[in-house]
C-alpha cells in the first residue's frame, strides 16, 4: 500500500469544481487518492455541545477518525471520538487556546481542522494562515464572520447589496424612543448588535416600560446604547436556509421552517420542519454566492406577509442545530465540510424534500410545549401540519452527550434556569404551529 503523508496530501491538493441548483446537490469526485484514502483524521477543537457532538456523529459513522480538544469532561463526548485532548478555552484564554491547537497540529498532522463554536472559530481566524499550513480548513474570512456577528455590519451590508431586511434604526444617546415606538407600534424587537448566538441578546417588548428598561439592560451586555437597535415587529415563524459552501460555490442547502420556538414568542428552534420553497432558496443562494461564502452558514429570514418577501435576519458563520437530523435524512454537512477543506468531492445528492419534522426531545422542545399550553391551553398545542417522517435529537446509538444534556436540562429547572412562561406577546401573534402563505 503507498502511505501518502499528510504534507504530501497538502502539496497536491486537486482542483475541485461544485456547484448548486435547486433541488441537487452536485458535487464533482476529480482525484484519486480520495478512492485510496477515504479516512481523514480530524481534529474538532470546540466544546461538548450538540455541534461538536453532530459533527461527530456525522465523520465517525463514515469512518473518519476525530479527536476532540478543549477544557472538558471527556466523559460526556460522543463513542465516535477517538480522545479528547485539553486545552485552554477559547472564549477566555482565545491566545492561549489558538496556540494549544497549532501545537497539536504540529504534533498530530491533523488532515482537518474543524471548529464547531464561534468561540474556537473567533480564536483561529488570527492563526488561519500558519493553521492552514499544518491542516486544511473550511473556515469564512474575518470579513465575513464579521458581517454574521456584528448585526449592524449585517444589515449595513444589506443596504449596499439591496437585500431587504426589517425596519431598523440604530441607538444613539440622543435617540428619542417614544418617537422610534410610535413610528414602529408595539410590539417591537430590541437587540445588541453583536450576535450572541440563540435568543441571547434579543428582546421582544410591547410596551413602553419594557422598551426602556429593555435598552437599558441590553446596552449593559457589552457597551452602550449605542450597540443597540431596534427594529419593527414581522408577524410569523422564522425561516432558516442553512448551507456549506467555498468560494461562493454551494455543496448543499436545506430551507427549513420554526414551526415552534423556544421562547414562543421568538427564539431558537424546538420543532422545525424542512420547506420546498424556490424564493427562499433564489434568495439565500444569491446571498451566499455575492459574499463568496467559504464554511457552514445559517442564514435567518422573516416572511413579509406585506411585502411578500423574505427579509434577512441574521448570518451565523457555524453549523446549526438540525445539522444531525438532515444528516440522518442523507445530508452529511460536517461531511461535505471535510471534503471541501480536502478537496475531494462526493457522489451527487439531492436536495431534501419538504415535510421533514425535527424535534428537540431534550430542552426546547418541552419548554417551548409548556410556554403554548401556558399561553393557549390544551388546544393550542395541536399541529395542523402533516409531516412525512420525523426525526429527534436524542441518538439511541451514541446516548452518552444526550443523557448529559438531559441532566444539565434538569438541573436548570429545578434551579429556575428556564422561563416555562412567556407573556410577550398577545396570543394571537404567537407563531405556534401557523401556516405561512408565502
Amino acid at each position: 500500500m503507498v502511505v501518502v503523508t499528510s504534507l504530501q496530501r497538502r502539496m497536491n491538493r486537486p482542483k475541485f469544481d461544485i456547484f448548486f441548483e435547486p433541488g441537487m446537490l452536485v458535487y464533482q469526485q476529480v482525484h484519486i487518492y480520495d478512492l485510496v484514502f477515504a479516512m481523514t483524521t480530524i481534529l474538532i477543537p470546540s466544546p461538548t455541545d450538540l455541534m461538536q457532538t453532530t459533527a461527530l456523529r456525522a465523520l465517525g459513522r463514515r469512518g473518519d477518525v476525530c479527536d476532540v480538544a478543549w477544557s472538558q469532561n471527556s466523559l460526556r463526548v460522543s463513542r465516535y471520538c477517538r480522545k479528547v485532548i485539553p486545552v485552554p478555552d477559547a472564549g477566555r484564554e482565545p491566545i492561549a487556546y489558538a496556540e494549544a491547537v497549532i501545537s497539536l497540529c504540529k504534533a498530530g498532522a491533523y488532515d482537518v481542522v474543524l471548529p464547531t463554536s464561534i468561540a474556537s472559530l473567533e480564536a483561529l481566524l488570527p492563526r488561519i494562515t500558519e493553521l492552514n499550513e499544518l491542516s486544511h480548513t473550511l473556515l469564512p474570512s474575518a470579513h465575513q464572520v464579521e458581517l454574521g456577528m456584528d448585526k449592524r455590519r449585517t444589515i449595513e451590508m444589506c443596504r449596499a447589496l439591496g437585500y431587504s431586511y426589517p425596519e431598523t434604526v440604530f441607538l444613539t444617546p440622543d435617540s428619542k424612543l417614544e418617537n422610534i415606538a410610535e413610528s414602529f407600534g408595539f410590539p417591537l424587537i430590541v437587540k445588541h448588535q453583536r450576535n450572541f448566538g440563540g435568543s441571547y441578546g434579543v428582546r421582544c417588548v410591547s410596551t413602553m416600560t419594557q422598551l426602556v428598561s429593555t435598552v437599558q439592560e441590553l446596552s449593559q451586555l457589552d457597551g452602550d446604547i449605542s450597540d443597540c437597535m431596534i427594529q419593527k415587529f414581522i408577524p410569523g415563524a422564522l425561516f432558516d436556509a442553512c448551507a456549506v459552501a467555498r468560494h461562493g460555490k454551494i455543496a448543499g442547502l436545506v430551507t427549513q421552517e420554526r414551526r415552534l420556538m423556544y421562547p414562543i414568542s421568538g427564539g431558537v428552534a424546538a420543532h422545525l420542519v424542512t420547506i420546498n420553497s424556490p424564493g427562499l432558496v433564489s434568495q439565500a443562494s444569491t446571498i451566499i454566492r455575492t459574499l463568496k461564502w467559504t464554511g457552514p452558514l445559517q442564514l435567518e429570514f422573516k416572511w413579509d406577509a406585506e411585502k411578500q418577501e423574505f427579509l434577512l435576519i441574521e448570518i451565523n458563520p457555524r453549523f446549526w442545530g438540525t445539522t444531525g437530523a438532515w444528516m440522518r435524512a442523507g445530508v452529511n454537512f460536517p461531511g461535505m465540510a471535510v471534503d471541501l477543506a480536502m478537496g475531494r468531492n462526493t457522489q451527487a445528492s439531492e436536495s431534501l424534500p419538504g415535510n421533514l419534522r425535527f424535534k428537540y426531545l431534550v430542552g426546547r422542545t418541552p419548554y417551548a410545549l409548556i410556554q403554548l399550553w401556558r399561553a393557549k391551553g390544551f388546544s393550542g398545542l395541536r399541529d395542523p401540519g402533516r409531516y412525512a417522517r420525523t426525526w429527534y435529537d436524542f441518538d439511541i446509538a451514541d446516548p452518552v452527550p444526550d443523557l448529559w444534556r438531559m441532566y444539565d436540562e434538569l438541573k436548570n429547572v429545578v434551579r429556575g434556569r428556564k422561563s416555562l412562561v412567556d407573556k410577550t406577546l398577545p396570543v394571537n401573534l404567537i407563531p405556534a404551529f401557523v401556516d405561512n402563505d408565502r
